[in-house]
Protein backbone atom coordinates (compact mmCIF):
# COMPACT_ATOMS: atom_id res chain seq x y z
CA UNK A 1 0.00 0.00 0.00
CA UNK A 2 2.70 2.43 0.90
CA UNK A 3 4.09 1.95 -2.28
CA UNK A 4 1.34 2.86 -4.57
CA UNK A 5 0.83 5.56 -3.07
CA UNK A 6 4.16 7.23 -3.53
CA UNK A 7 3.49 5.68 -7.10
CA UNK A 8 -0.13 7.75 -7.26
CA UNK A 9 1.63 11.12 -5.33
CA UNK A 10 4.36 11.08 -8.08
CA UNK A 11 1.97 11.43 -10.82
CA UNK A 12 0.58 14.68 -9.50
CA UNK A 13 3.91 15.87 -8.14
CA UNK A 14 5.74 18.45 -10.16
CA UNK A 15 9.49 17.74 -10.62
CA UNK A 16 10.67 19.98 -7.89
CA UNK A 17 8.43 18.32 -5.89
CA UNK A 18 9.61 14.41 -6.72
CA UNK A 19 13.19 15.76 -6.17
CA UNK A 20 12.38 16.88 -3.00
CA UNK A 21 10.45 13.89 -1.97
CA UNK A 22 12.93 11.93 -3.18
CA UNK A 23 15.93 13.94 -1.20
CA UNK A 24 13.39 13.33 2.00
CA UNK A 25 12.78 9.55 1.41
CA UNK A 26 16.61 8.98 1.13
CA UNK A 27 17.51 10.28 4.58
CA UNK A 28 14.48 8.41 6.31
CA UNK A 29 15.32 5.62 8.83
CA UNK A 30 12.49 3.53 7.02
CA UNK A 31 14.40 0.74 4.61
CA UNK A 32 11.13 1.02 2.63
CA UNK A 33 11.19 4.81 2.63
CA UNK A 34 14.94 4.48 1.33
CA UNK A 35 13.94 1.40 -1.06
CA UNK A 36 11.23 3.75 -2.32
CA UNK A 37 13.37 6.88 -2.82
CA UNK A 38 16.04 4.79 -4.79
CA UNK A 39 13.63 2.87 -6.99
CA UNK A 40 10.52 4.06 -7.40
CA UNK A 41 10.84 7.92 -7.08
CA UNK A 42 13.91 7.87 -9.33
CA UNK A 43 12.06 6.08 -11.89
CA UNK A 44 9.09 8.25 -11.75
CA UNK A 45 11.47 11.27 -11.72
CA UNK A 46 13.73 9.80 -14.92
CA UNK A 47 10.10 9.34 -17.23
CA UNK A 48 9.26 12.88 -15.90
CA UNK A 49 12.29 14.18 -17.15
CA UNK A 50 12.55 11.99 -20.44
CA UNK A 51 9.39 13.84 -21.33
CA UNK A 52 10.96 16.97 -21.18
CA UNK A 53 12.77 19.07 -24.40
CA UNK A 54 16.34 20.20 -24.24
CA UNK A 55 15.43 24.22 -22.85
CA UNK A 56 12.78 22.66 -19.92
CA UNK A 57 15.59 19.80 -18.76
CA UNK A 58 18.49 22.49 -18.89
CA UNK A 59 16.11 24.42 -16.57
CA UNK A 60 16.18 21.76 -14.39
CA UNK A 61 19.38 21.12 -14.37
CA UNK A 62 20.06 24.60 -13.69
CA UNK A 63 17.74 24.95 -10.92
CA UNK A 64 17.50 22.12 -9.13
CA UNK A 65 20.72 20.38 -9.67
CA UNK A 66 23.89 23.33 -10.02
CA UNK A 67 21.76 25.05 -6.70
CA UNK A 68 22.61 22.70 -4.13
CA UNK A 69 26.78 22.00 -5.24
CA UNK A 70 29.10 23.44 -3.91
CA UNK A 71 30.89 26.93 -5.65
CA UNK A 72 33.91 25.02 -5.87
CA UNK A 73 33.04 21.42 -6.75
CA UNK A 74 33.78 20.38 -10.49
CA UNK A 75 30.80 19.34 -10.47
CA UNK A 76 29.28 22.44 -10.60
CA UNK A 77 31.57 23.71 -13.84
CA UNK A 78 30.28 20.85 -15.62
CA UNK A 79 26.63 21.01 -14.47
CA UNK A 80 26.40 24.40 -15.81
CA UNK A 81 28.25 23.60 -19.03
CA UNK A 82 25.65 21.23 -19.45
CA UNK A 83 22.59 23.26 -18.48
CA UNK A 84 23.66 26.59 -20.89
CA UNK A 85 24.35 24.36 -23.60
CA UNK A 86 20.83 22.76 -23.62
CA UNK A 87 19.13 25.70 -23.13
CA UNK A 88 20.72 27.79 -25.78
CA UNK A 89 19.73 24.75 -28.06
CA UNK A 90 16.04 24.73 -27.25
CA UNK A 91 15.75 28.33 -26.88
CA UNK A 92 18.47 29.91 -28.97
CA UNK A 93 19.63 32.20 -26.32
CA UNK A 94 21.40 31.85 -22.48
CA UNK A 95 19.41 30.71 -19.84
CA UNK A 96 18.47 33.20 -17.50
CA UNK A 97 17.89 31.45 -14.30
CA UNK A 98 15.38 32.23 -11.92
CA UNK A 99 14.10 30.24 -8.67
CA UNK A 100 10.56 28.30 -9.01
CA UNK A 101 7.90 30.07 -7.80
CA UNK A 102 7.04 26.54 -5.64
CA UNK A 103 10.54 27.48 -3.63
CA UNK A 104 10.02 29.45 -0.32
CA UNK A 105 11.82 32.80 -0.33
CA UNK A 106 14.76 32.43 1.72
CA UNK A 107 17.66 35.14 2.85
CA UNK A 108 20.41 35.33 0.20
CA UNK A 109 17.56 34.20 -3.32
CA UNK A 110 17.67 37.65 -4.58
CA UNK A 111 21.17 38.06 -4.34
CA UNK A 112 21.98 34.49 -6.10
CA UNK A 113 19.27 35.05 -8.74
CA UNK A 114 21.73 38.53 -9.66
CA UNK A 115 24.62 36.58 -9.65
CA UNK A 116 23.43 34.26 -11.55
CA UNK A 117 21.91 36.87 -14.54
CA UNK A 118 25.31 38.46 -13.99
CA UNK A 119 27.22 35.43 -14.82
CA UNK A 120 25.30 33.77 -17.38
CA UNK A 121 25.36 37.71 -19.28
CA UNK A 122 29.24 37.62 -18.64
CA UNK A 123 29.34 40.62 -16.32
CA UNK A 124 32.13 40.96 -14.53
CA UNK A 125 30.75 41.11 -10.41
CA UNK A 126 31.95 41.06 -6.85
CA UNK A 127 29.47 41.37 -3.75
CA UNK A 128 30.25 44.00 -1.61
CA UNK A 129 31.80 44.17 1.07
CA UNK A 130 33.46 40.58 1.16
CA UNK A 131 32.50 38.66 3.97
CA UNK A 132 31.67 35.34 5.62
CA UNK A 133 28.38 35.77 5.47
CA UNK A 134 27.87 35.89 1.93
CA UNK A 135 24.46 37.03 2.09
CA UNK A 136 25.34 40.23 4.67
CA UNK A 137 25.48 42.65 1.88
CA UNK A 138 23.27 42.88 -0.87
CA UNK A 139 25.77 45.74 -3.39
CA UNK A 140 27.45 44.73 -6.29
CA UNK A 141 30.39 46.48 -8.17
CA UNK A 142 30.68 45.67 -11.54
CA UNK A 143 32.39 47.74 -14.44
CA UNK A 144 29.30 49.47 -15.73
CA UNK A 145 26.15 50.12 -14.01
CA UNK A 146 24.18 50.85 -16.90
CA UNK A 147 24.75 47.35 -18.38
CA UNK A 148 24.23 45.21 -14.92
CA UNK A 149 21.39 47.38 -14.36
CA UNK A 150 20.07 46.24 -18.20
CA UNK A 151 20.96 42.51 -17.57
CA UNK A 152 19.30 41.88 -14.25
CA UNK A 153 16.11 43.61 -15.52
CA UNK A 154 15.54 40.92 -18.53
CA UNK A 155 16.68 38.54 -15.42
CA UNK A 156 13.25 39.75 -13.88
CA UNK A 157 14.37 42.77 -11.45
CA UNK A 158 12.68 46.14 -11.58
CA UNK A 159 13.83 49.38 -11.20
CA UNK A 160 13.51 51.40 -7.74
CA UNK A 161 12.18 54.51 -7.84
CA UNK A 162 14.49 55.53 -5.14
CA UNK A 163 17.35 55.39 -6.68
CA UNK A 164 19.06 54.17 -10.29
CA UNK A 165 21.56 52.34 -8.48
CA UNK A 166 18.74 50.09 -6.64
CA UNK A 167 17.02 47.12 -8.30
CA UNK A 168 14.52 44.87 -6.70
CA UNK A 169 14.13 41.08 -7.17
CA UNK A 170 10.48 40.49 -8.62
CA UNK A 171 10.20 37.19 -7.07
CA UNK A 172 11.19 38.51 -3.09
CA UNK A 173 11.11 42.34 -3.31
CA UNK A 174 14.39 42.21 -2.09
CA UNK A 175 16.80 44.93 -2.96
CA UNK A 176 20.31 44.96 -4.37
CA UNK A 177 22.94 47.82 -5.22
CA UNK A 178 24.54 48.50 -7.77
CA UNK A 179 27.90 50.25 -7.51
CA UNK A 180 30.34 51.48 -10.76
CA UNK A 181 34.09 49.96 -9.76
CA UNK A 182 36.04 53.12 -10.05
CA UNK A 183 38.85 52.96 -13.22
Amino acid sequence: MFLLCILRAGDTLTISELIEEQRARVRSSVPAERFAAALLLSGVLAGRLRELGDLELGQVLDREVCSSLSVLAPELTVCVQAADRLCRRGADKTLRPRRSQAMKHEDGDHLLSAESALYWARIPHLLLPFQRNKFASDTFMVPSVAEARRCLRQAGFRESPRSPSLLIDCQTNRTIRLLEEAH
